[in-house]
């Protein structure tokens, strides 16, 4: 990954879901902590101590962490649901993000910040250890989600490992600390975990249709990703439509089969000899585990030319045409094709962080 995005226009399609920071400015007297993990030795000596971190609830009833003090503090959380009391759409812009929480944060502990500390979160003048960026993509209806999801946890990898899928959602570098993409349902997530109840009525319904058919992209990029990436590492390099590039830099990175059922027409036309290698993907083989490696390879190398299809991949076990998916584009495309942007109707309410 190289160079910086000095474009400093928002992409309204792409939102920071959370962050974690170190370093920030705060000019106070006051240290903010909810007591110590302290480590004894058998003979008494204290060998280490930690401050657990404060929990500041918001207006919406969602949290951000606070710890430190003596000048510089750091802060966790989640500032689209603490700003705006959901995180279907927001902010994509890190420094304004950082502004308004720092801001709503010293409003809710009663200090009142200087203008150097404004004009240090507003530099980036601070260190990331974690940031979610986060997208949606419109799939017309939660079903249609569903099956993309299916073939996304059946075939999508990593250069470095494949998709995991548990109970509907998409995790590829599930275990890493580095950097982790989650794709899931928002529209059902949404119904699970609605807005906050201090939201109006008439917001929630229109937040839930909003929300209904979206497939849900998150791009966590954790400790290890700054490390390996120190020019990132300070909140200044990130500019308003930074995000998004990362983001779509990550969406290359995933390899996806698009799974289809050929029609008749198109198995009539595959060479007789694989045809029953087809039939046997189709019914969930692992042709692998069947054939010799140069041999499979040979398969699998002709039935992508001819049709497109990947027998790496087991089958799923519920195969759709590719037709089901919008307008018959591919999964991988889709991935990558345009996001759900801010809703009109959202500019100039509590529902968007200003």
């Amino acid at each position: 990954m190289s160079g910086v995005c000095n474009d400093s226009r928002e992409d309204r399609a792409v939102m920071l879901d959370w962050v974690g920071a170190k370093g920030i400015q705060l000019t106070s007297d006051r240290y903010f902590d909810d007591g110590y993990v302290t480590s004894v030795s058998a003979d008494g000596e204290v060998k280490w101590r930690v401050a657990n971190r404060l929990v500041v609830e918001g207006s919406h009833s969602a949290n951000i962490t606070i710890r430190g003090g003596g000048g510089h503090v750091d802060i966790s959380g989640n500032p689209a649901k603490f700003l705006q009391g959901h995180n279907l759409f927001g902010i994509s812009d890190l420094k304004r993000l950082m502004l308004l929480t720092m801001n709503r944060l010293c409003m809710i502990l009663g200090i009142i910040p200087t203008t150097q500390d404004r004009l240090s979160w507003l530099a980036g003048a601070y260190d990331l250890h974690r940031l979610d960026i986060t997208g949606m993509i419109d799939c017309g209806t939660n079903q249609r989600v569903r099956k993309l999801l299916d073939v996304l946890g059946h075939t999508a990898r990593t250069k470095h490992q494949p998709a995991v899928m548990r109970s509907g959602t998409v995790y590829l570098g599930d275990r890493s600390r580095r950097e982790k993409t989650v794709i899931y349902n928002k529209g059902e997530e949404f119904s699970k975990h609605p807005a906050s109840v201090t939201l109006a009525p008439c917001w929630h319904q229109l937040l839930v249709v909003h929300a209904a058919g979206k497939l849900r992209v998150e791009d966590r990029l954790g400790s290890k990703w700054f490390h390996d990436h120190p020019e990132y590492r300070r909140g200044r390099w990130w500019d308003a439509n930074f995000p998004a590039k990362v983001l779509d830099l990550r969406l290359d990175a995933i390899e996806v089969s698009d799974t289809m059922l050929l029609n008749d027409d198109a198995v009539l036309n595959l060479p007789h000899k694989l045809i029953p290698i087809y039939d046997a993907w189709r019914a969930g083989r692992d042709l692998k585990t069947i054939y010799a490696p140069r041999t499979f390879y040979r398969y699998r190398r002709q039935l992508l030319d001819l049709a497109g299809i990947d027998i790496m991949h087991v089958q799923p076990r519920e195969v759709v045409t590719e037709t089901e998916y919008l307008g018959g584009e591919p999964v991988g495309a889709l991935l990558r094709g345009p996001r759900v942007a801010i809703p009109a109707w959202a500019y100039g309410t509590d529902l968007l962080a200003s």
